[in-house]
Order: structure tokens, then sequence, then C-alpha cells
């Protein structure tokens, strides 16, 4: 359930999400800016910072939460979105009975504040709220220029003797323009004493490498860019692979998480000092595609897209469709086999079926640039074969994917 509230009057509204039994005729859920999934980075924490990512992962089950005693109230958290946005409601989620039943009572009051400027100054009132008991609490926001940053300031909890408070998420919905420069994510970053990420942006292509354990392993990096926001394959020197998504923060600092099996990390960290070079600094970036299907046998490709219950790859998908073309046309004797993966959001048989029809559209492409058709087999797999949570925003875009498996 979502509360909207306005001026002296609340009004609670029932939206219709995906679930079992969706349809083609079922809408998206708006979007939240404040999700990783959507660029947004946590600038600030009133206390556990890395707890404090729950805020930003789209899922209504994890939450932060701090000791009242610990930690004094008010709690002041600062957000920055991908690129100033015009903000039309915003507010809290998961403002119910504590998970587990621990004592503790989730957030009451909550003022909320945008800003142009900076994470420290220009800020004015955007909403101020009552969190219901349950559900999403929305209010319109006072401001109708574009903010970059969001500062929510939880004043108190909802029962007065709380010696927790918690909650889930952090939401705002409105219209913002991602970046679209195509060096974004090329450069070093530090992400540990000695340990180091290289990227190297090549239109909405995306190849590097990584050091990492104290500079003593190391992985490879591809994957592409979707407005603003990288999707990412890593493989380690032992073979172990995993997904990443990353964004870049108006400091130039990689930010991100770092999938691997059950576990989602921190990954990134700002800018390396000048100089600093990686295994993969003096290698020029090849076609990931060709690298992987040699290598590995398979690989994962993010920058085929598809607009929401469409089998019609998305023009933004021709880089990588000319990659995979590429990749087939340059080994003739390559058969593959096209996979079309969904998230769970959905009736599971809609999705196999909307998976088989977006794996044949992609034939159906690469067979009209001159690949033989013989050669490719296009396989719906639905929602069956996750590479990340589909409890978070961003594990759910890393589950809607094509994957090429060689035959």
């Amino acid at each position: 359930m979502i509360q909207r509230i306005a001026v002296m009057v609340v009004i609670v509204f029932g939206i219709l999400m995906p679930c079992a039994g969706a349809t083609a005729e079922d809408a998206p859920a708006p979007d939240d800016l404040l999700t990783l999934a959507k660029g947004a980075v946590l600038v600030s924490a009133a206390a556990d910072p890395l707890r404090a990512l729950a805020l930003t992962d789209g899922d209504p089950e994890s939450n932060w939460n701090a000791s009242t005693k610990k930690v004094p109230l008010p709690h002041v958290f600062v957000f920055e979105l991908i690129a100033p946005a015009t903000i039309t409601e915003a507010g809290i989620i998961g403002a119910g009975d504590r998970p587990g039943g621990v004592a503790g009572g989730s957030a009451g009051n909550v003022l909320i504040e945008g800003s142009a400027e900076g994470p420290d100054a220009g800020f004015a009132t955007l909403a101020t709220l009552d969190a219901a008991p349950n559900g999403e609490t929305l209010a319109p926001s006072a401001i109708s220029t574009p903010v970059r940053w969001l500062r929510y300031t939880i004043n108190g909890a909802q029962s007065a003797d709380a010696s927790w408070l918690y909650f889930n998420e952090a939401a705002a919905h409105g219209t913002t323009v991602a970046p679209s420069d195509t060096d974004r994510f090329t450069g070093v970053f530090q992400s540990g004493r000695v340990d180091f990420i290289e990227l190297k942006q090549d239109g909405a292509a995306l190849t590097g490498c990584y050091i990492e354990n104290s500079g003593r392993s190391t992985g490879t990096l591809s994957g592409s860019v979707n407005e603003g926001v990288a999707l990412l394959n890593w493989t380690s020197e032992q073979g172990i692979q995993g997904n990443a998504f990353m964004t870049i923060d108006s400091k130039g600092a990689l930010a991100g998480v770092r999938y691997r099996q059950r576990s989602r990390n921190a990954w990134g960290g700002p800018p390396a000092p000048e100089g600093t070079t990686t295994p993969c600094s003096d290698i020029q970036p090849v076609n990931p595609i060709v690298a992987a299907l040699q290598e590995a046998g398979e690989v994962q490709i993010y920058g085929i897209l598809f607009n929401h219950d469409s089998d019609v790859p998305k023009a933004s998908s021709r880089a990588a469709l000319e990659q995979l073309r590429e990749a087939l046309a340059s080994d003739t004797s390559l058969d593959v086999t096209i996979e079309g993966h969904t998230d769970s959001d959905g009736d599971d048989a809609y999705n196999l079926d909307l998976s088989q029809r977006r794996a044949a559209s992609v034939v159906s492409w690469l067979t009209d640039a001159g690949i033989e058709a013989t050669r490719m087999q296009p396989a719906g797999r639905g929602e069956s074969e996750p590479v990340a949570s589909n409890n978070t925003a961003d594990g759910k875009a890393l589950n809607r994917r094509v994957e090429v498996v060689r035959r």
C-alpha cells in the first residue's frame, strides 16, 4: 500500500505491481530514482554506512537500523542522484513492525530536503511526512526546480520509547536525463589500499580488470553502460565469476556493488593517483564477446535492451548487437544458443514466453545482418536462471539479459 500525503488530507492508493498472473497489460511501477539501479549513491549516513546501503537497494525486506541510545536522534542521510532531477514525490518505504519481533520502532516524522549545489549546502524543504505504520509513504514535492542531492532527516520514531529505529528504503519519483558521455567510466579507481579497478569505455561497451586481496589477485571485467550505469561481468584469475553494478558520482568516484553467489557487497572507490597502472593498462580493448566465447564458451550481454513488455530491441542496443554479429562472423564454425532471461516480476509462464520472443528477435536481427540462421538457436529461460538477487533493483537489472552459449 502507498500513502501519499497532501496538505491536511491523507489519501491511500493501491498500485498495480507485477505478480502471479501478470499479463502484458500490466504497467511497470514508477522508477525509484533513489536506487543504485538508477545511479543513486549514498553520500553519508547517521551511522553504519554499510548497512545504510540497504536504503538504495530497492529491496523492501532489507533495512537500516540503529540504537537510539548510541545514535541519538535526529538521523541524517544524504543521497546523490545520477543527474539533476525534477522530483514529483518522495518518502520512505518500510515503516511497519520491526522484522523478527525485536522491540523497536520504525521511522516516524521525516524531513526531506533537496539541493542543486552539493551534499553540504543549498538545501530547501522538499517535503515533510509522518510515516504510515505499513507500506510506502510519499509526499508531493514542494520544489519544482531540479535537484541532485536529497537529504533525509529522521526526527523520531513512531513510538516515543523506541530503543531502536529503522526503515527499509528511501524513495523518490520524478524525471531526469541520465549522462550519455562515452568515456564516463574510463579510468583507474582505487578500491583498497593497494587494490584497483580499471575500466575502458568504448561507446556503450566496457572492458577492464581489477586487482584485489592487497594486490595478490587479479581479474577481468566486461559489460555495458545503460542510462549512465554499468552492468558488468567479472572473472577472477581462478575462474570464479560474478556480476557487478556501478555508477560514477559527482566527484568522479566509482560506486557500486558486486554480486558473488548470494552475497552483495560494496565495490568501487575514488579515482586512483595519477600514473597508477593495472595489468590491463597497456592492453588494447578487444571485443569482449569474442574473448568470452573463445575462453569460456558463454557470455552475458547487458547492452541488448527492450522496452517493457516488448520483444523489439531498443535503438540503443545496436552497438551490442554489432559486437555479437562481429563475434559470430569472426569464427564461422561457431554455433550458439541465444538465451533470453528476465527478472522475477510477473507470471512465470509469461516471462518464459517473453524471453523466448526476445531471444528469437535477436536471432532475427543477426540473420538480417548476415549470420546464417542455422548457426543460432533461440531459447527462452524466463526467470529460472538468475545471476543476482531478484530482491534488489540492481539485481533485477542484472537478471534481465541476453546470454550466448557456444554449442
